[in-house]
């Protein structure tokens, strides 16, 4: 968003927020002060550090979601980067995504990643809520403050739980609906009902399906057993759901199944009260 402090709105709206994190960046730095990675002849000693690999990331991301548009915010948290967009932003942010998405696979597909550079896995959390813009004399800046913000990024906290690159709120969902739809490029399937860290009220879960995942069409094609075995899940059959859930995991190769599976033993070992819905409280951010 531009800096011109008029283009701030001055009262909340409501925003589309999308948090995007680069995964296992902990392990990616260790690997870089081992000396991992080994150097090329287009690599000088100077610019082969976690330095200026995170700083190529963050400016890829950058270029590909926010760059050049005018109601754009945008803040880098770390190894993360937040944007807030206007509501009508819906198809724009599907296409950007849509296009990091593809680089970034194009990137691991080419020749010399776990050699002489790092594999990249980016993880998104998408939702919609009110934000405002509040500035602060510390910094002199204007900063991005709503329940939503938080959302999101929780979101992203746990899409590798899921083994989803891409998790939205139903809110999300709901609101590019239209979008979703028509474009055969894009899916999404429902993950779970969940109550987020800190958050007292409960969120469903989708993932954002994209065309240019290896795993689009199995994940499509798991969609009518996932939602089998959730129903038995919801309907406290344990056993039944457990089972059905770790045949999602070996037919497919989908990381959810096992997960929901192994949650399946913990909530047969808890017995559930009897106005249980099937939400799931999360501990992790």
């Amino acid at each position: 968003m531009s800096q011109n402090e008029n283009s701030f709105p001055k009262e909340k709206s409501n925003r589309i927020v999308l948090f995007a994190d680069l995964r296992d960046s902990t392990d990616i730095l260790m690997n870089f002060e081992q000396g991992m990675y080994q150097k090329t002849e287009r690599q000088s000693d100077s610019g082969f550090t976690y330095e200026n690999f995170l700083l190529d990331v963050h400016e890829t991301s950058y270029k590909e979601l926010y760059l050049g548009h005018e109601n754009t915010y945008v803040e880098i948290y770390g190894d993360g980067v937040m944007g807030v967009f206007p509501e009508d932003n819906t198809k724009y942010i599907l296409e950007n995504i849509y296009r990091l998405t593809r680089r970034m696979r194009n990137y691991n597909d080419s020749p010399g990643v776990d050699v002489s550079k790092p594999r990249i896995d980016i993880g998104c959390g998408i939702t919609v809520g009110e934000v405002s813009f509040v500035y602060y004399n510390l910094d002199e800046r204007h900063h991005a403050v709503g329940r939503c913000i938080h959302e999101a990024a929780r979101i992203e906290g746990v899409s590798k739980l899921y083994d989803a690159r891409i998790l939205v709120s139903d809110r999300f969902v709901n609101f590019a609906e239209g979008f979703l739809s028509s474009d055969p490029r894009f899916s999404h399937r429902f993950i779970d009902r969940v109550l987020l860290k800190g958050f007292r009220e409960p969120l469903t879960l989708f993932e954002l399906l994209l065309d240019n995942d290896p795993r689009f069409e199995i994940k499509k094609k798991s969609i009518p057993l996932y939602s089998e075995a959730y129903s038995k899940y919801c309907e406290k059959e344990w056993e039944a759901a457990k089972e059905t859930f770790y045949q999602i995991y070996h037919e497919y190769g989908l990381g959810l199944g096992a997960v929901m599976a192994k949650r399946c033993d913990l909530l047969a070992s808890r017995s559930p009260t009897l106005d249980w819905n099937g939400t799931w409280e999360l501990e992790d951010k």
